[in-house]
Order: structure tokens, then C-alpha cells, then sequence
């Protein structure tokens, strides 16, 4: 099975975005360009992989980036929230490591 790289794609299409955005912190911007970077990284790892899907990591990959994606364009609208889910997004990049880690077939 492969991993839902759209959802991906739009994840770090919005850290990009936000990491230019005036209206956030310096210190916030540092970091969603980061996490931009380097979920990019990982989707790019991703569009070769083929995983169990029933595996635990999979799953938890698959649920932690669903509620990144759904905390992201909750919060699109405060500020505040925008700078709290950052955080997640660094989380949702360990789970895909870990994720990678099990692939059973990456195309390099």
C-alpha cells in the first residue's frame, strides 16, 4: 500500500506558506520552514515506499498527518492556534521516519 502523499503535499505546501507569512512570529516562521523542508524530504522518501498496512506504523503515520492536516486548516483563521500546531508537525515527521524505517520496498 502507499502512503496518502497528497495530503503530504498540501501539509508542506502550507508549512512553506506560512513560513513567509508577516503575521507570525519570527521564531514561528524559523520553524514551519523547517518542518517544510523536511516533511519534503520524507514525501519525497515516501512516493517510492510500499507498506504494510496493517502495520502499526503505518497507521499511526497515516492518523498523526490526518490530524496535522485537519489542526492546520482548523486553525488557519487564529494566529495563535497556528503557532500551537507546529508542534505537530514534528511529531507527524517522526512517526514517518519511523514509518520509512518498515517499508517493505523504497525506490531510491
Amino acid at each position: 500500500m502507499t502512503f496518502d502523499t497528497q495530503t503530504l503535499t498540501r501539509l508542506v505546501e502550507r508549512c512553506f506558506e506560512l513560513s513567509m507569512s508577516g503575521a507570525l512570529p519570527q521564531e514561528t516562521r524559523v520553524q514551519y520552514l523547517a518542518h517544510g523542508k523536511r516533511l519534503r524530504e520524507l514525501l519525497m522518501r515516501l512516493l517510492g515506499a510500499r507498506f504494510d498496512a496493517d502495520s502499526a506504523e503505518f497507521k499511526q503515520a497515516s492518523a498523526a498527518m490526518d490530524e496535522t492536516n485537519r489542526a492546520l486548516s482548523e486553525a488557519a483563521e487564529d494566529l495563535d492556534k497556528v503557532t500551537q500546531v507546529v508542534g505537530r508537525i514534528a511529531t507527524l515527521a517522526g512517526y514517518l521516519d519511523k514509518a520509512i524505517a518498515l517499508a517493505g520496498r523504497v525506490i531510491t
